[in-house]
């Protein structure tokens, strides 16, 4: 909008000012409104009620003014429609980001679950394996210590201890010939190694799934088992008798365990 001067008072107003609000003075004709019919769009004079072209009856201002409130309300009505339509639609787009989202999440969760008992499962095995590869020396060592430690008590002669037993009164002289035996130190390291690896399996194993709670509760038995076999071969104490006994114990207890585990390896 522009402003232009009055040429009677030669104040400002608008270039679309029909009169100058100051003077009162007209400065131009107001714009004719034509009146068209809202049926087929005929040009109608001012007093025409009826279109001469389809016979529609022409509408007051006042039905105008009221059809065109109408009509603004409907539109707005639209707009409101379209608005809620398009929120809906968003709503929708992103309940359904939301799902596929969280279906992702619990697959992979699932995933990771399955690849961690799978895991743990391995683990599980490969201790127990360990264990009884690891007892199965134990016994062996177990029996040769008892046996070269009878067999100089009691003055036996056996072909698989005399080499340690020969030549010796004394169970602990006997004894310590066959810890220094090369072929009997390979086999105690091997032991010792067994447990190390052994140890380090358990470790893993601390924290069980749901699925394996049982089977780690027995697995701890066992290993208690393996450890006390284990350990009385690589330092026997006492006497021949409560070596005897406690070695005895822990084999079966550890051959014991071991069948237990086997359920949940197999």
């Amino acid at each position: 909008m522009a402003l232009i001067k009055c040429p009677e008072c030669g104040k400002e107003v608008s270039d679309k000012a029909i009169e100058c609000p100051q003077c009162k003075a007209k400065l131009k004709e107001p714009e004719l409104v034509k009146k068209i019919c809202l049926e087929c769009g005929t040009e109608l004079q001012d007093d025409e009620r009826i279109c001469p072209k389809c016979g529609c009856p022409v509408p007051t201002e006042e039905q105008i003014k009221v059809e065109a409130v109408k009509k603004h309300k409907k539109k707005i009505l639209k707009i409101v429609i379209l608005i809620i339509a398009i929120i809906l639609a968003l709503i929708s787009v992103l309940v359904v980001v939301r799902d596929n989202q969280k279906k992702k999440v619990e697959q992979l969760e699932k995933e990771q679950a399955l690849q961690l008992s799978q895991d743990y499962s391995e683990n599980l095995s490969s201790a127990v394996l360990m264990m009884i590869s690891g007892a199965s020396d134990a016994e062996e060592a177990g029996n040769l210590i008892h046996d070269v430690w009878s067999d100089t008590i009691y003055d036996e002669y056996n072909p698989e201890t005399s080499k340690y037993v020969s030549g010796h009164s004394d169970f602990n002289d006997s004894l310590q010939a066959l810890f220094d035996d090369s072929e009997f130190f390979e086999k105690l390291n091997d032991i010792k190694s067994n447990q190390e690896t052994v140890k380090s399996l358990m470790k893993k194993l601390t924290n069980p799934p749901e699925e394996h709670a049982e089977a780690y509760s027995e697995l701890k038995n066992f290993y208690d088992a393996y450890l006390e076999l284990t350990n009385l071969v690589i330092d026997p104490t006492g006497s021949l008798q409560t070596f005897t006994n406690n070695f005895n114990d822990a084999d079966t207890a550890a051959a014991k365990y071991y069948e237990a585990m086997r359920l949940y390896i197999e």
